[in-house]
């Protein structure tokens, strides 16, 4: 029986998932990749105040995911299905044995007293041929099994991008709670100034007064941006399916960093610079794509389509089948018995050939009407589902290219703000401006901070969207889903690991 290679083809999608349905064959042949080498035999291991990379948050969720064991038990279902149909040729054994002893009311004797002792039977009978039912519903169980890879793919991509979006939204709850805290230090700094300004005396008391509400303002959104930073790690330990997780943080990416405009004017900022990009993170590869070749990306690697396409193939097996249920089948046997009495014994060999068949033409007529309506069906799934990925991808397009073009505005902003602030600082020392006017321009400066956090949020979102409707990651995560794929639970694969087969040479 052929290797099945689709049960593992998730990891294609990894390195190069660009193949068609035509192309399952030519998969199915061995291809092992013999290099695993000992860095990938170690599970990630998380201790508190560990620091995870995005690559390491999305091996522990293919470690963890139920979801993908689910589709993986899904596929071996299907996989058993096709050895069901296939069964249909095998032979059918049958034995039995036995004792028999009546009495009967018949004065004559050998009818009186009737008993075998005992008596034994064996046959095997063997289904030749049915002119194409089984070899269809074969057919049809090898398509629903392809199928039932492709959902499994689909169940890796979409925990690797569920899992990408709350790191990115961790990182982001991250810096709008470092930017709360900044502006919790930079109001008590301006609180202090206001205090030792030398001003009219009711002017300094009612600026003193709005500072100290304005402080404890902040105070308020500080509390709120820490609930959201804890709830974000939370999401995020939830897509990893990663329960009891320690207290980790996580690394920066080459498309999410932050490092505010420093200070100089305004002293005793507390702000930390974070951790910067590990050595060993992703590689941002992202270049801008065209509309057509990204659709056609788009629809060379979707496993939706490959699945629809998987299923119409079934359906139209499933037609086939129908159209020959009338069809005769051809049967042999051949058994033994022996029967002992206590008249005579006996024993026998018997060979039997035979046809039948049987017809009703209503349901036949039925059965086809419905087994076209669902391939009818099941082509226009593959058509709608090509259109609406079609907008789709054009759509996402756009919202990268529209975020890419606002992340340096939102940069320069930023660095407007802070030398604005400066400067307001300064003005507000010498008597120029009020306390007002400082406050305002305190407020544009964290808003700046804001916007560029946000920004920068809405870029890897927008990319996100693009990869998961193109089905094209814009970093390569092979290597980690493999290593993760040698721990994956469930003896469904004997291990999911052990059944990899790719093209790419490993890390050393």
């Amino acid at each position: 029986m052929k290797r099945v290679l689709l049960a593992t083809i998730y990891l294609l999608f990894f390195v190069c998932p660009c193949f068609s349905i035509e192309d399952t064959v030519a998969l199915e042949e061995d291809h092992h990749c013999e290099c695993h080498t000992h860095e990938h035999q170690q599970q990630i291991k998380v201790d508190d105040n560990s620091v995870l990379t995005l690559r390491d948050c999305i091996s522990i969720g293919i470690q963890n995911s139920p979801i993908i064991k689910e589709f993986a038990y899904k596929l071996e279902i299907a996989k058993s299905n096709v050895g069901l149909a296939k069964s249909m040729y095998f032979p059918v054994l049958s034995a039995g044995t036995g004792y028999n002893q009546s009495f009967n009311s018949n004065k004559v004797d050998f009818y009186r007293n009737y008993r075998e002792l005992p008596y034994v039977g064996v046959s095997l009978n063997q289904m030749i041929w049915n002119f194409g039912k089984t070899t269809a519903d074969i057919r049809m169980e090898e398509f629903l099994k392809i199928a039932a890879s492709y959902e499994f793919e689909d169940s890796v991509c979409s925990t690797v991008f569920d899992i990408k979006k709350h790191y990115y939204n961790l990182l982001k709850a991250k810096y709008l709670y470092e930017i709360e805290k900044m502006n919790y230090d930079l109001q008590k700094n301006l609180e202090v100034k206001i205090k030792t300004c030398k001003r009219d005396e009711s002017i300094t008391k009612a600026a003193i007064l709005n500072a100290e509400l304005e402080l404890s303002k902040i105070k308020t959104n500080l509390l709120e941006t820490e609930r959201n930073y804890l709830n974000a790690k939370e999401e995020l330990n939830n897509a990893m399916f990663f329960k009891n997780a320690p207290d980790f943080s996580v690394y920066n990416t080459q498309t999410f960093s932050f490092t505010p405009v420093n200070q100089n004017a305004v002293k005793m900022v507390n702000y930390k610079q974070t951790i910067g990009i590990s050595k060993d993170d992703t590689i941002f590869k992202y270049e801008k794509y065209a509309y057509d070749n990204a659709v056609k990306i788009a629809y060379n690697n979707s496993p939706d389509i490959k699945a629809l396409v998987a299923t119409k193939n079934a359906m139209n097996q499933a037609l086939l089948s129908v159209k020959r249920n009338y069809y005769p089948e051809l049967k042999a046997g051949v058994g033994y018995d022996f029967v002992n009495s206590n008249k005579y014994s006996n024993n026998g060999l018997n060979i039997a050939v035979g046809m039948d068949a049987s017809l009703n033409a209503m349901r036949q007529k039925y059965d086809i009407k419905g087994a076209k309506a669902q391939l009818d069906l099941a082509e226009t799934q593959i058509t709608t589902f090509k259109d609406n990925l079609y907008f789709k991808v054009r759509e996402n397009i756009n919202l990268v290219d529209a975020a890419h073009k606002k992340l340096p505005v939102c940069k320069k902003q930023m660095g407007m703000a802070a030398k604005y602030f400066e400067q307001c600082v300064l003005n507000y020392e010498e008597g120029k401006i009020d306390q007002l006017e400082l406050e305002d321009a305190k407020t544009e400066y964290i808003m700046s901070l804001v916007d560029y956090v946000n920004s920068q949020y809405e870029y890897n979102i927008a990319l996100i969207k693009l990869e998961m409707s193109m089905h094209e990651h814009l970093v390569d995560y092979h290597d980690d889903a493999e290593h993760a794929a040698n721990y994956h639970a469930g003896d469904e694969n004997n291990t999911l690991g052990k059944l990899i087969r790719c093209g790419k040479k490993h890390k050393p």
